[in-house]
């Protein structure tokens, strides 16, 4: 079995060890609602188990994990395995990720990233800086307030600049934002977005809010499933 199916299967049968199965149609289901209601859920399969919950239910997705955050479940993103990745992915209607090489996760990512600031007109919270080597595109993105290119010191105005267009966002523009700064950077934001910007989106009201804008579930799948690190 090639490579990349050989993780297909493998999520396949990791989600349904929480209760969800896909249909032939493509849309997802519970095998069982106690298994999914009561099933132990790994803390680097929460991602996944969200959005598959969400992709049958949102409300749901809502009760079995009460409290979470999108930025909980973005930020654990970097724990996630193969098959932990392509579960996520599979579920958002993504095409399954590639894991041929670290060449190819590495385009892929920075390719989806760049699309994603250009298609949900992100270009208020991160700009393009000056690429170091050949390290991937993703590196030429950052988010905005920061100088860069000299001492990395914060630069006020742009800051200040920067929350103000996040406050203006869409509900979709700051679902997307949030998860790629959390990308960008994991853990409690000291630094962006700070100083009453709402931040505190919940993970399965994101999963609405991305499933009810057309391509935007898959387009968030695919660019957290190739996640490759910055």
């Amino acid at each position: 079995m090639p490579f990349d199916m050989d993780h297909q299967a493998k999520a396949i049968t990791r989600l349904a060890e929480i209760g969800v199965h896909k249909l032939p149609s493509g849309q997802f289901a519970f095998t069982d609602v106690d298994t999914a209601s009561h099933a132990y859920v790994h803390h680097s399969t929460v991602p996944a188990a969200l959005v598959a919950y969400a992709a049958v239910n949102t409300t749901f997705a809502a009760g079995r994990f009460p409290g979470l955050t999108l930025t909980d479940i973005v930020d654990k993103v970097p724990c996630m395995d193969a098959e932990e990745y392509t579960a996520l992915a599979l579920a958002c209607g993504a095409e399954a990720p590639t894991f041929e090489s670290s060449h190819h996760r590495l385009e892929a990512f920075g390719q989806t990233l760049l699309a994603i600031v250009d298609t949900y007109e992100l270009h208020g919270c991160f700009e393009t800086v000056k690429p170091y080597g050949s390290v991937g595109l993703h590196h030429t993105v950052r988010p905005i307030g920061f100088d860069w290119a000299g001492d990395w010191e914060p630069v006020a105005p742009r800051l200040k600049a920067m929350r103000k267009s996040y406050r203006a966002m869409t509900p979709l523009q700051q679902v997307m934002t949030l998860t790629v700064l959390h990308l960008y950077r994991q853990g409690k934001d000291r630094l962006f977005l700070v100083g009453g910007c709402p931040t505190k989106i919940l993970a399965a009201d994101a999963m609405y809010i991305l499933q009810s804008n057309g391509q935007a579930a898959a387009d968030w799948g695919r660019l957290v499933s190739h996640y490759a690190g910055w």
